[in-house]
């Protein structure tokens, strides 16, 4: 009986048809040669329940991909894209799928309002990560606006002006004053 139902619930996934989305990145102010892209660039769906290789040329596919809703995302470590919601759905009779493909933000609804991308995707590079901070120069203002360097000037200060302060006292407040300590 049990596999009775094995069999069943697997003829049902597997009868499940899939479909492919294909997508291009192009080349824009940002993103001057597609090729520069690293080869750790990958198109991923939902957070990476599936991926797709972007080849050299910029083109990707991703595969078995079921009629529903979709998060595209393009994982790059040197450019930010923006992130699309793709709607796959059955057209007509004979069962073809159409994509409805429209940009995102995370953290918003999905909604139907947005302009619909054209398919195959033509994705462009929206930044450039830039993980480089030049090293500050030398400065003595910046050095000496250290709290420790702040703490080390007052103990100094003390150490110098202190007795110099003793030897303008007058005796009586001298005397009252190493009696207290």
């Amino acid at each position: 009986m049990e596999t009775d139902v094995l069999i069943l619930a697997a003829a049902v996934f597997a009868s499940e048809k899939t479909y492919r989305l294909r997508g291009t990145i192009v080349a824009n102010d940002i993103l001057s040669d597609v090729s520069e892209l690293a080869t750790r660039s990958y198109a991923v769906v939902n957070g990476g329940e599936h991926r797709g290789y972007i080849r050299k040329d910029g083109t990707f596919v991703v595969e078995n991909l079921t009629l529903g809703d979709w998060l595209l995302e393009i994982d790059s470590a040197d450019y930010a894209f923006p992130k699309i919601h793709v709607h796959i759905a059955t057209k007509g009779d004979e069962g073809r799928a159409s994509v409805a493909a429209r940009y995102v933000q995370i953290g918003s609804e999905w909604s139907d309002d947005a302009p619909v991308l054209e398919y195959p995707l033509k994705i462009e590079a929206g930044a450039k990560y830039d993980f480089y901070t030049p090293r500050q120069g030398f400065s003595i203002v910046a050095m000496f606006s250290n709290p420790y360097m702040l703490m080390v000037g007052a103990s100094l200060l003390l150490v110098f002006i202190m007795p110099k302060l003793q030897a303008n006292m007058d005796p009586e407040a001298l005397k009252e004053l190493q009696n207290k300590s």
